[in-house]
């Protein structure tokens, strides 16, 4: 069966998107302050940050164009809950690309403005809306994750590490967030590796590189 230009980029996408979700999320906790106060108000208006905030917008936005372009790549094989997953994900992916420009361009403009939010934290509407973007982010992979594990198209380790990297990347408690982001973009580079070997040797993945996808 044919393939669609953008099902034939899937890989060269998720290496590109799992890439920053690597690099921003190492860069993240390598240097942002642990505590609320001046340090973390000067953080979020310096140049470092800048670099971040807007690399994790662009790394979400690569994000949702690898997850439509390997959708296609498998969706006959997923059914319905295929469907159920990629919608779910890409609605998740699209608050927490709206989460990250709020980091880059509205947390600036508060520690220039309002610096005493940084004594307080975030609280009320904000609290509720940054949670909710964290849980859909974590539902919508891990449905992804979990119709791609069902399918059995992509290989299993890869498509186990992307449910359970993403639902912790959506868990903004106990630690679990910054490794579990970091668990997820290997998970997303490493499918982009593999679906681009799948494509040296053919459009349709040959019966070896199936039988890798199902051991």
């Amino acid at each position: 069966m044919s393939q669609t230009p953008l099902a034939r980029i899937a890989g060269p996408l998720a290496i590109v998107a799992g890439t920053l979700v690597i690099g921003t999320r190492l860069a993240i906790m390598l240097t942002t302050p642990t505590e609320l106060g001046d340090g973390l108000k000067a953080f979020a208006l310096s140049p470092t940050f800048a670099v971040i905030s807007v690399l994790s917008i662009v790394g979400f936005a690569f994000l949702a164009l690898a997850l439509v372009a390997v959708y296609e790549r498998e969706g006959p094989a997923t059914g319905w809950f295929g469907v159920v997953g990629v919608g779910a994900a890409l609605i998740g992916t699209v608050f927490m690309t709206g989460d990250w420009w709020y980091e880059a361009f509205a947390v600036p403009w508060m520690a220039d403005v309002s610096p005493h939010v940084f004594e307080t934290g975030a609280g009320g509407r904000l609290m509720a809306g940054g949670l909710a973007s964290f849980a859909l982010f974590a539902i919508g992979w891990a449905l992804f994750g979990a119709a791609s594990l069902r399918a059995r198209v992509f290989p299993r380790s890869i498509s186990l590490g992307i449910p359970v990297g993403g639902a912790l990347a959506g868990t903004p408690i106990a630690g679990g967030k910054p490794y579990g982001s970091l668990l997820f973009g290997v998970a997303i580079a490493a499918l982009g590796v593999w679906l681009a070997r799948a494509a040296t040797v053919g459009t349709e993945a040959p019966q070896a590189v199936m039988a890798e996808a199902r051991g």
